[in-house]
């Protein structure tokens, strides 16, 4: 079992995959840290209830904003667009 604990290793697991015995598991971080989350929401829905269920994802960069927008579409899955920001 291989551990990807970086927040980029989701976007290059295909080409890891490729390096990487069939029989070796690989597990991202994505899956645990959701896994985590759901359990602990259904032990405390008093945390849950506080949760937001209709919010949206704003995305502000000190870099190149379309740089970053690249980037976060491929780790989205879909189009994100950025706000640079001045530091």
């Amino acid at each position: 079992m291989i551990l990807l604990a970086c927040t980029h290793y989701p976007l290059m697991l295909q080409q890891i995959r490729e390096y990487v015995p069939v029989q070796v598991k690989l597990l991202t971080q994505g899956e645990i840290v959701a896994e985590s989350l759901q359990e602990y929401l259904q032990r405390h829905p008093e945390i849950d209830q506080q949760c937001g269920k209709n919010s949206r994802l704003q995305f502000f960069t000190t870099d190149d904003a379309a740089d970053f927008d690249e980037k976060g579409s491929a780790f989205f899955g879909g189009p994100v667009k950025s706000t640079h920001v001045s530091m």
